[in-house]
C-alpha cells in the first residue's frame, strides 16, 4: 500500500547514481525498503512545475529507460524531453510514490526468484497472486493522480499524452493533488506523507531508511483509513505493542524535524 513520498533532483551526469538510489530502495530482489512498483514525477526543478506522472512496475528499470541508460523507442518513454529539459536546465526533479515492499508484484528482473521458490519450470505460468494488489494500485493511484491534476490547473501534465486509467478518475480530489500531486515538487515540513530524506540520503543511511519505514506504516493509515498523523500513531500503538519503543527512537532523534533539502 501506498504511504511515502520521496523527492530527489538530478544533474545530466548524476541520472546513473539516481538509478542507484532508487535500486538501493525500491529493488524487486529484495524485501528491504519498498516496493519496485510506484508512482513516480518528473518536475521543474526551477519552478516546480510538474512535468510529468507515471506508473512503473519496475522504478529503476523505468528510470533507466526515460534517461537513456536501458535501450528503448523514443516514444515509449521520455528520453527526448528530459534531453530538451537538460538543454537550458542543470537540474530536474524526480519524486516517488512508494509502495509497502509486501506489494511487491511479479516483475522481469524476479521471476526467476519465485520460480525457484514456487519450483516453477521455466515456461510454466506463474501464479501472479503476488503483488497483484501492487500492480492495481499504481494504475489507480496514476489516473487519480492525473486527474488532480487536470481539475486544478486546467489539463493534463505538458510530458503525459493520456489520463490514466478511465475508471479511476472519479476518485481524484483535490486532496489527491494537495497531498500528493503537489507535493512531488513542493514538498512541505507540514505534510506528513513526505519522507523526510532524499532518495540519496535513504540510500546512503541505514537508520535514515529504517526511520522512514515505520513511517511508511503511519501513512498507509492515513491515507487507507483518512486517519490524521496524531491518529495513525495512535492506533499503531494500539495494534503494534512494540511500535511505542520504535516511536521513541524516531522523536528521540528529532528526525521528524529534519528538513527536506532537494
Amino acid at each position: 500500500m501506498f504511504g511515502t513520498i520521496i523527492m530527489d533532483a538530478y544533474t545530466i551526469d548524476e541520472a546513473k547514481d539516481i538509478a542507484n538510489f532508487i535500486e538501493e530502495n525500491c529493488s524487486p530482489l529484495d524485501n528491504w525498503g519498498w516496493a519496485s512498483a510506484g508512482i513516480y514525477s518528473f518536475w521543474d526543478y526551477h519552478t516546480k512545475e510538474v512535468l510529468y506522472i507515471g506508473l512503473a512496475s519496475d522504478l529503476t528499470v523505468r528510470f533507466k529507460q526515460h534517461n537513456g541508460l536501458l535501450p528503448i523507442d523514443d516514444g515509449a518513454c521520455k528520453y527526448q524531453q528530459i534531453q530538451q529539459y537538460f538543454a537550458d536546465h542543470k537540474r530536474l526533479g524526480y519524486s516517488v510514490l512508494v509502495q509497502s515492499s509486501l506489494s511487491q508484484p511479479i516483475v522481469h528482473r524476479n521471476e526467476n526468484l519465485y520460480r525457484k521458490f514456487l519450483d516453477a519450470p521455466k515456461g510454466m505460468p506463474i501464479p501472479d497472486y503476488a503483488g497483484r494488489e501492487g500492480i492495481e494500485n499504481i494504475k489507480l493511484a496514476e489516473g487519480q493522480l492525473i486527474e488532480s491534476y487536470r481539475q486544478v490547473v486546467g489539463d493534463i501534465p505538458p510530458w503525459n499524452k493520456i489520463g490514466g486509467n478511465i475508471d479511476s478518475r472519479t476518485f481524484a480530489s483535490f486532496n489527491n493533488y494537495q497531498l500528493v500531486v503537489e507535493a512531488f515538487s513542493k514538498g512541505t515540513h507540514e505534510n506528513f506523507l513526505m519522507s523526510r530524506s532524499t532518495l540519496r540520503e535513504l540510500a546512503k543511511n541505514a537508520k535514515y531508511s529504517w526511520f522512514e519505514i515505520q513511517l511508511h506504516g503511519l501513512r498507509m493509515m492515513m491515507l487507507s483509513r483518512r486517519m490524521t498523523f496524531e491518529e495513525a500513531i495512535s492506533m499503531q500503538k494500539q495494534l503494534n505493542p512494540s511500535f511505542e519503543k520504535q516511536w521513541s527512537s524516531i522523536v528521540d532523534s528529532k528526525y521528524l524535524d529534519k528538513k527536506i533539502i532537494i
